[in-house]
């Protein structure tokens, strides 16, 4: 089972050098470049790493809306070795309990692009469902109805 811990000067290295497949780096942003956001806007952009024990195996990144009833999933990344093992729906059931622990949510939302079926499987197979699809930005937004 997926445990979240703080980014950290301790695991930072190891998290900058996760990597997806070759194929799946145009649905993500570099880690490097998703941690320097998050370290420009700390007080929005949470950075999570994701542990399958004492193995990193991805990252999450949570932003907090305007509109504080709503959060965003902006970014879940499973390292390349680590797929195809249900650490992507796990991890994701459990950053959603986190934000239910951290955060007076009503709603997560995360946007997925058109034709990126497994990240879109991956958001279903954790609770989320289509709320909508923006031909213009080619993304499908998905939501987590809190309880």
């Amino acid at each position: 089972m997926i445990h979240i811990q703080n980014l950290s000067l301790a695991n930072i290295d190891e998290a900058i050098h996760l990597v997806v497949d070759d194929w799946q780096r145009k649905y993500v942003l570099p880690n490097a470049e998703m941690i320097a956001w998050a370290y420009v806007d700390p007080q929005n952009l949470f950075p999570l790493a994701l542990y399958d024990n004492e193995t990193l195996v991805g990252l999450a990144f949570v932003r907090r809306e305007k509109n504080t009833a709503i959060m965003t999933l902006q970014q879940i990344m499973i390292g390349q070795t680590f797929q195809s093992k249900g650490f992507g729906s796990d991890g994701t059931r459990r950053i959603v309990e986190w934000i239910e622990e951290q955060f007076d949510c009503q709603l997560v939302q995360a946007n997925v692009a058109i034709g990126n079926q497994r990240g879109r499987d991956t958001l279903e197979t954790a609770g989320f469902m289509k709320r909508s699809t923006d031909l213009d930005k080619r993304e499908i937004e998905m939501i987590y109805i809190m309880k």
